[in-house]
């Protein structure tokens, strides 16, 4: 093989790999990052959350909402590419593309494809509030009772 030849074929090879490369970076950007870990959350006594409110746990990304009739824990993890949404006045933005969801997790507007994931939440045998992000229930499921 003459030198000529090899270069041409190495720049080919190199150039091909590249575009490869970009083309891959390129269309992750279409699909969300919701990869983490699905394992059950234990996150403590339910007098920790406040009544009428959502808080926001950021180690979980998930919010935990307590009202007179119990807890309900639904994902922080916006649906479009996976930034962590923000609690509004009317329900959940987020900061990167301006997804809105309301109260009950349901897409007002933006690039999100689908409603936030609401998740099991049981009471351990010690009393302690857990949250499965493995199992997905619906937003209207009755939920622990505090």
């Amino acid at each position: 093989m003459k030198r000529r030849s090899f270069i041409g074929k190495a720049a080919l090879a190199l150039v091909t790999v590249t575009g490869i490369v970009a083309a891959i970076s390129y269309l992750r950007q279409f699909f969300p990052r919701l990869a983490g870990e699905k394992q059950r959350v234990a996150l403590g006594d339910p007098q920790l959350f406040p009544v009428d409110t959502y808080t926001f746990l950021d180690e979980h990304k998930l919010f935990v909402y307590r009202d007179h009739e119990g807890i309900k824990a639904v994902s922080a993890i916006c649906t479009h590419l996976g930034c962590i949404l923000e609690k509004s006045i009317d329900g959940f933005e987020c900061p990167c593309h301006g997804s809105c969801y309301n109260d009950a997790g349901k897409v007002l507007s933006g690039p999100a494809p689908r409603d936030l994931a609401w998740y099991r939440v049981s009471r351990a045998a010690d009393g302690k509030i857990v949250v499965d992000p493995g199992t997905s229930v619906p937003a209207s499921e009755k939920f622990l009772s505090s």
